[in-house]
């Protein structure tokens, strides 16, 4: 009997060695994980959507794997832009029916697309059980993606700035209407008062003379320094161009319908001044505590 005994002994040593060193592999093993971009705007109407579903499409054309979210959880129009009809959104995601994966969609512009709900009243309120969800499910989006593009409600709602805070970086789109500056400051001044603010980019968007970008950003910038001492950066304009203020549900974005216009060339060109601001736009290796699934659950912890 005591030979059996030593043999299951040695035997079970053997295996406890083995799990020691299959967690140590895993624990030096670098934790992969894409971009997590928000995009954000103070107000309604500033183009904020047809911004990222066309930076999207520029980024799938330029060879990176791109997911959008449409978070704005009960009024997503991202799927209309992108040409889908979903058989199943984040509502089906926070009522425990379908993991992410299975909502995800692949559009035939090339992004995948997460769709929000539509008409869902229950969408606007979200808790942290919900966010919870959401974190899981952004982690597995970036850890399969090089950039997530989360396309966020307007304005200031609890769940917008929930959703913005979890990004590794905010993009503002902006208009240089007076009512477009004065909504977009309302939202760098609520993201201010956060311990911990992801960097906020500006692009100027509907821009009807070359060159008018700058001074609107410079404006604003100016007033977010001076009284909440908040430094902003600048990643470019998109012209005004009738491609655009004419477009038609079902129509292809515009990088597909008029990719040489002056404004499918305005989101190639903030596109590339996203990489130079944030470096590669591209999965890479990081420490798990970063991701974005952390920052969410950390930030359920903090409010």
């Amino acid at each position: 009997m005591e030979p059996e005994l030593d043999k299951i002994t040695s035997v079970g040593q053997r295996l406890v060695q083995r799990l020691l060193h299959w967690r140590a592999v895993a624990s030096n093993t670098p934790h992969v994980e894409g971009r997590t971009i928000a995009v954000a705007s103070g107000k309604g109407g500033t183009g904020k959507s047809f911004f990222i579903t066309n930076l999207a499409v520029a980024l799938h054309q330029s060879g990176h794997r791109v997911a959008v979210v449409d978070c704005d959880y009960g009024l997503g129009n991202a799927h209309l832009l992108l040409g889908v009809n979903p058989k199943m959104t984040l509502h089906h995601l926070m009522s425990g029916v379908a993991s992410v994966d299975a909502i995800l969609e692949r559009t035939q512009y090339g992004p995948d697309l997460v769709a929000g709900g539509s008409g869902i009243s229950s969408m606007g309120e979200l808790g942290p059980r919900h966010f919870e969800l959401l974190a899981v499910a952004f982690g597995v989006l970036a850890k399969s993606h090089d950039v997530v593009l989360l396309d966020c409600a307007a304005g200031i709602s609890p769940q917008s700035m929930m959703t913005l805070l979890a990004a590794e970086s905010i993009i503002l789109v902006t208009n240089p209407e007076i009512a477009a500056l004065t909504d977009a400051y309302a939202l760098i001044k609520c993201l201010a008062r956060q311990p911990r603010v992801p960097e906020i980019q500006v692009v100027v968007n509907r821009v009807v003379e070359l060159g008018l970008g700058q001074p609107t950003f410079e404006r604003l910038a100016e007033v977010a320094q001076r009284f909440i001492g908040r430094s902003l950066h600048y990643i470019g304009e998109i012209p005004d161009n009738p491609a655009v203020s004419h477009r038609r549900l079902g129509q292809a974005p515009l990088l597909v319908s008029h990719p040489e216009c002056n404004a499918a060339m305005g989101v190639r060109t903030v596109m590339l001044a996203i990489e130079h601001t944030m470096g590669p736009l591209r999965a890479s290796g990081s420490k798990k505590e970063d991701g974005v699934e952390r920052r969410i659950l950390r930030l359920l912890r903090e409010h």
